[in-house]
């Protein structure tokens, strides 16, 4: 009798630990399943370069728009450099927000020498060396044009230091930055 009772007490022990292993094996069950999402792109080109490709572009293609006393294609007292930079976002998915910043920290010694940006197209002039804003998704175009004028005027207190730059090139940097906008 003793025998049958432990028999039916391992038969029903037995019977528990089956449960609770069925029963615990719920609580660990892993699933795995693929996640596929498009990724917005990014390509945003200056001047018709991709600047995810390059990160440095040279900008020497300018326009001189000079008096009657100095000679085409030579940048000096009384005359302009013009220069277009176009932003293009149109194939980026996602708003974009711009900043060009000139850095004309070269031509400090030179202050008859300076920038100033117009949008082409508002017709608005810019602070003379920097300009921002944004690109958004729903704007249907998606490109800017900026002229970058350069300007020396004459005058007769900087003599000296205009004479230093005979033979040299002028030389200054644009910073153009980009990032999603993200509606701060």
């Amino acid at each position: 009798m003793k025998f049958k009772l432990y028999l039916c007490g391992f038969i029903l022990l037995a019977i528990t630990i089956i449960t609770l292993s069925s029963t615990y094996a719920l609580f660990e069950t892993n699933a795995s399943a693929d996640a596929n999402f498009d990724v917005g792109k990014w390509i945003i080109k200056l001047n018709n370069k991709n600047i995810s490709l390059e990160k440095i572009i040279t900008l020497d293609d300018f326009e001189y728009v000079n008096s009657s006393h100095v000679e085409d294609g030579y940048f000096a007292p009384t005359s302009k450099a013009e220069f277009e930079i176009d932003i293009d976002a149109s194939q980026t998915e996602v708003s974009v927000e711009y900043s060009l910043v000139i850095d004309d920290s070269l031509l400090e010694d030179y202050p008859n020498i300076y920038f100033k940006i117009i949008d082409v197209d508002t017709g608005i002039e810019m602070n003379q060396s920097s300009t921002s804003g944004i690109m958004y998704l729903s704007d249907t175009n998606r490109t800017k044009h900026f002229k970058l004028i350069l300007e020396w005027n004459n005058n007769d207190q900087y003599d000296e230091s205009d004479t230093s730059l005979i033979g040299e090139k002028l030389r200054f940097n644009i910073n153009a930055n980009f990032k999603q906008y993200l509606g701060e």
